[in-house]
C-alpha cells in the first residue's frame, strides 16, 4: 500500500516541480531567489562569493522589470529564456544556509541551561 501512496506523491511532487519550474522561468528566477530572508538566509547571502551575489541581484531587479512590464523572459531575452541556461533547482546557497541553521541550533542548545 505504501507504495502505491509513494508512487502517486512522487508523481504529484514531479508535476508541481515542472509547475514551480514554469513559473520561475517566466522571470528568470531561480528558486532560492525566492526563500524568506530569515536570518539564516540573509547572512548566507551575505557569506556568499561576490558573483552568486550580483547574479542574484540582476535576476530579481530583472524579475521585478519584467513583472512591472507585464512581459516574460522569452520577450524581453530570448537567448537567456533558453531552457539550457535557465536552471531554476540549482541550488548556490542552501548548503550554507544549513551550515547556519546547525550552527545556530547548536548555539541555543549550549547555551539553553545556562
Amino acid at each position: 500500500m505504501s507504495a502505491i501512496v509513494n508512487s502517486v506523491f512522487q508523481k504529484v511532487a514531479m508535476a508541481y516541480q515542472a509547475n514551480v519550474a514554469k513559473s520561475l522561468s517566466v522571470y528568470g528566477l531561480k528558486y532560492e531567489d525566492c526563500l524568506i530572508e530569515k536570518p539564516a538566509v540573509v547572512e548566507a547571502i551575505d557569506l556568499s562569493s561576490p558573483e552568486i551575489n550580483v547574479g542574484r541581484t540582476r535576476r530579481l531587479k530583472r524579475a521585478m522589470d519584467l513583472s512591472f512590464k507585464r512581459k516574460d523572459l522569452n520577450v524581453y531575452a530570448p537567448e537567456l529564456a533558453d531552457p539550457k541556461n535557465l536552471k531554476p533547482f540549482e541550488l548556490e546557497i542552501s548548503g550554507l544556509v544549513e551550515k547556519i541553521e546547525r550552527r545556530d541550533e547548536e548555539h541555543d542548545l549550549v547555551n539553553k541551561g545556562w
